[in-house]
C-alpha cells in the first residue's frame, strides 16, 4: 500500500492523471479508462496492486531517456512556422490535377505468369502484317 501511495503523488504529471484513479485499497487499484472499440465509451478497471504496477511501471523510460509527445511538424520548435505552411497549403490538397491521356504503353516488365519465378521484360513490340513476316 505505502508503494501504491508514492507512486500515486506522481501521477499528475505522470502516465495516468488523479481524475482517473477511482478507488485503491489493499488489494486492489480502480480506475476510468475509454474504451475505443466501444463507440469510446468510459469504463472502469479493477486490477490487483501487483498487476497496476507492472504495467505502470512499463511506460516507466529508463534513465537518460527522455519522452517525446510531439516530434516532425508538430515539434515545438517549429510547430507554428510548419502548421501555419500547412494551413496555407490546404486548398491546394483538394485539388486533383488531371493526367494527360498518353498512349497506353506496355509496362517495361512483370512477372512471369507461367512459371511464377523470374520477369518478363518488354525489349521491342513486332507487328503482325505481312510485311514483317517475310
Amino acid at each position: 500500500m505505502k508503494l501504491v501511495s508514492y507512486i500515486a503523488r506522481y501521477t499528475r504529471k505522470g502516465l495516468i492523471p488523479e481524475l482517473r484513479l477511482v478507488s485503491v485499497n489493499e488489494q486492489s487499484v480502480c480506475f476510468k479508462y475509454r474504451d475505443y472499440a466501444d463507440k469510446h465509451s468510459e469504463k472502469v478497471m479493477t486490477l490487483s496492486c501487483k498487476e497496476f504496477l507492472r504495467r505502470y511501471l512499463q511506460h516507466v523510460l529508463p534513465k537518460g531517456f527522455m519522452r517525446i509527445r510531439h516530434y516532425g511538424f508538430l515539434a515545438n520548435a517549429c510547430c507554428k512556422r510548419t502548421l501555419a505552411l500547412i494551413k496555407g497549403q490546404e486548398p491546394n490538397l483538394c485539388k486533383v490535377k488531371k493526367k494527360k491521356a498518353e498512349a497506353a504503353s506496355p509496362p517495361s516488365h512483370w512477372p512471369c505468369e507461367v512459371l511464377k519465378i523470374g520477369v518478363l521484360r518488354f525489349n521491342e513490340r513486332v507487328n503482325s502484317s505481312e510485311e514483317t513476316m517475310k
